[in-house]
């Protein structure tokens, strides 16, 4: 395979591609194969039909049409990798003469491609930058988040529920004598005021004493989702069988030994702010290089192709429903509770896609402009990293993302992270705007404006 650049006018270039004879003549007898197992021929079962024969029954020129359609897409694609090209569109393909088997073929394609961007101003920007502070308020909520993960639910006497405690309680639900199946518990333990059982359910239940019954009446909505429950009254016949409540354990050494390596509390919450401090630093520096290299991709000029655009924008609804199947959800469920379609999705994140494309765009051009390389041992230390990340060899991953031609994303992805690099080094950090003085001159100018009127 040979692929070689005729031409470019604007953003569409010309591709001559060359398909050697060797890949000619495979793709020729893996055409015929398979016509061959699928094709009934009097005299042999479905299937047992020798090549030879079938090529005499059918004609070589038949296979030849039928083998472009088999393999013309492929080694168009085999070409554009070679050419180092991105098609934002189907090509045009055109050729001389169709091919022959054992002989070599050319053909051209005609196709847009992702344009290149001019750059503007990519060094030397101003970019506000707020170094990150941790506040003692801070750590004290995260000293009280892991009070939350180690507390005890103990027993309560003599006193009734109250927000925040956890009473095992059995429930049933009905309409009228009718119970309702769906809406029944046994030994239901609920934190009243988390809203884990319907609002006023729970709310019903505050003032309750162990051992005691209820009856909570509860109104469904004309639009609930059950049409069974629709526009009904409910009575839901409540026992409470315990009371707990959660008590937190001081935060002193003690607490430090159980949830930490740490001997003291002094130590561990000098590493909570270490933490912390380490997050709020990293979350910074992102930032900053998302804030320098949106600004380098506004002073460029380039045109974004819509169908790029659309394919990214279909991309991150793909990776959002991704993201919904981690907490145990799907796309279709998300877009029932919200009532929207997955269209309506996708133009939702085309801005976001837009911006996407454009500062990739300003990131190859920065690259080319750098003349920047990734290197071989750096592949390969990116390779380790996802290895080691998905639990799986590095060598079957190299082979596999060679396989499928996603090699070339990795190494893309590479190094516009390296062209990011070359503008959040250049970029000076700046003090961020005193929005809150601004805000005030603005009402100030507003109320003269309004009395001048007046």
């Amino acid at each position: 395979m040979k692929a070689t650049l005729l031409g470019r006018e604007g953003d569409t270039v010309q591709l001559q591609v060359e398909v050697s004879s060797e890949e000619v003549q495979t793709g020729f007898n893996d055409t015929v194969k398979r016509l061959a197992r699928d094709t009934n021929l009097p005299g042999f079962r479905k299937g047992k039909v020798p090549s030879q024969v079938f090529l005499q029954h059918v004609g070589e020129e038949a296979v030849i049409s039928q083998m472009l359609d088999d393999h013309l897409g492929s080694w168009y694609m085999d070409g554009v990798e070679d050419a180092g090209i991105e098609p934002v569109d189907k090509p045009e393909v055109d050729f001389e003469e169709a091919p022959q088997r054992g002989e070599a073929f050319v053909f051209t394609a005609k196709v847009d491609v992702v344009p290149e961007a001019e750059l503007g101003e990519y060094r030397g920007l101003e970019v506000p930058w707020e170094e990150p502070v941790v506040e003692d308020s801070e750590v004290r909520e995260q000293l009280d988040r892991l009070r939350e993960e180690f507390a005890e639910l103990r027993p309560v006497e003599g006193r009734p529920a109250q927000k925040g405690d956890f009473p095992s309680v059995d429930f049933a639900g009905s309409v009228g004598a009718e119970p309702v199946e769906q809406l029944q518990g046994q030994d239901y333990m609920v934190e009243l005021g988390s809203g884990d059982l319907l609002p006023e359910l729970e709310e019903g239940m505050i003032g309750l004493e162990a051992g005691e019954e209820k009856v909570i009446p509860l109104d469904f909505p004309e639009d609930h989702g059950a049409e069974s429950l629709a526009g009904k009254t409910v009575d839901f016949s409540v026992t409470v069988k315990e009371i707990k409540e959660k008590v937190l354990p001081e935060p002193n050494d003690e607490l430090a030994k159980d949830v930490s390596e740490f001997e003291t509390l002094l130590e561990l919450r000098a590493d909570i702010r270490q933490k912390l401090e380490a997050g709020k630093k990293e979350a910074a520096d992102n930032s900053f290089r998302d804030m320098a290299v949106s600004m380098a991709a506004n002073n460029a000029e380039v045109e974004v192709p819509e169908a790029v655009v659309n394919r990214r924008a279909e991309e991150m609804v793909s990776e959002f429903g991704q993201s919904l199947s981690y907490r145990g959800a799907d796309l279709d469920q998300y877009l029932q509770m919200t009532n929207t379609t997955r269209e309506s999705l996708v133009e939702n994140f085309r801005p976001r896609a837009s911006d996407f494309v454009r500062s990739g765009l300003v990131l190859d051009a920065v690259a080319k402009a750098e003349e920047l390389k990734i290197l071989d041992e750096e592949i390969d230390a990116a390779l380790e990293e996802m290895a080691v990340a998905g639990q799986m060899d590095s060598a079957q991953l190299r082979a596999k993302l060679e396989e499928s031609g996603r090699i070339v994303d990795v190494e893309k992805d590479m190094l516009r992270k390296k062209a990011a690099q070359v503008i959040v080094d250049g970029a000076v950090r700046v003090d961020p705007p005193e929005e809150s003085e601004e805000g005030e001159d603005k009402e100030e100018e507003k109320g003269v404006s309004g009395e001048q009127e007046s």
